[in-house]
């Protein structure tokens, strides 16, 4: 199993233009976010996770405004910071590499879907530190 791009992006806006690690994309994205109290509250509201949907897949027309508005925030990491670059030390793998396997789903740490979530799982517990909300 390989990453799927081989080289550098198409154009600047698609990635930060450098391969942090776990660690220093957790505070990138603490310090962007941190800086917008809106921002902070969106990351910390369930509703901004899952997008409103009603049985029958209609969205909900009494969720509020920002509900769904963070539904692809891990795909937009792994774009942001080139989490699938072929190239990027934290995230690469190879065919020939043992890749962590369960029930058929990759798990290994390296891979760029499970790393974004566990940068969003940290990200959201570092606000909840700064800015602790009412459940």
């Amino acid at each position: 199993m390989a990453n799927v791009v081989e080289g550098e992006p198409r154009d600047s806006r698609e990635w930060a233009g450098s391969y942090l690690d776990e660690g220093g994309i957790i505070a990138d994205i603490v310090k962007r976010v941190s800086a917008d109290a809106e921002a902070v509250r969106r990351w910390l509201d369930p509703q901004s996770w899952k997008l409103p949907l009603l049985p029958g897949g209609r969205i909900d027309p009494d969720a509020p405004d920002h509900a769904g508005c963070l539904k692809f925030a891990g795909m937009s990491i792994r774009n942001f910071y080139g989490m699938w670059h072929a190239s990027n030390p934290h995230t690469v793998f190879g065919i020939d590499d043992d890749v962590e396997m369960t029930d058929g789903i990759v798990t290994d740490a390296r891979h760029p879907d499970n790393m974004s979530g566990r940068i969003i799982a940290a990200v959201k517990a570092e606000l909840q530190k700064m800015a602790p909300v009412a459940a």
